[in-house]
């Protein structure tokens, strides 16, 4: 019966151990992206701001305003980052943890990265452009 017991207590342990595992972790704190397509021509700047924050800085660009961010845009949904950290838990299960040594690596690699992003306001203060780079920042 003890025997039993440590076997049962073991594999539990090894199962614990594996669920919180780094890939799933890593997946489910993963940056959620900002979709700037939701920021539509003739916005306030107030209403940008509230959803954004302020910026990092200001510049101007072919007479207009502009405020720069440096944003994750691009990355799985919060939905689909709920998804793949249960799948990546559920192959390390199944797996006994041996697909956490590759999926950790893959994991720390697709990190989303931030871009810089340009919104420019007219003299009015509403949106008139926002310019994503097309480049990666560091942080």
């Amino acid at each position: 019966m003890g025997h039993v017991m440590f076997r049962f207590a073991a594999t539990l342990a090894m199962a614990g151990a594996i669920l919180f595992g780094c890939a799933p972790v890593l997946e489910a704190t993963r940056p959620d992206p900002v979709d700037i397509h939701q920021f539509t021509i003739g916005e306030s700047r107030i209403n940008i701001l509230a959803e954004l924050g302020n910026p990092i800085a200001s510049a101007t660009d072919s007479g207009n305003s502009c405020d720069i961010y440096k944003l994750y845009t691009h990355g799985p949904s919060p939905v689909m980052k709920g998804v793949i950290a249960a799948g990546e838990a559920a192959a390390d299960v199944f797996t006994l943890g041996l697909t956490e040594v590759a999926e950790t690596p893959v994991e720390a690699a697709t990190r989303n990265s931030k871009h810089t992003v340009l919104f420019c306001y007219g003299s009015d203060s509403k949106l008139v452009s926002v310019k994503e780079s097309d480049t990666h920042v560091d942080e």
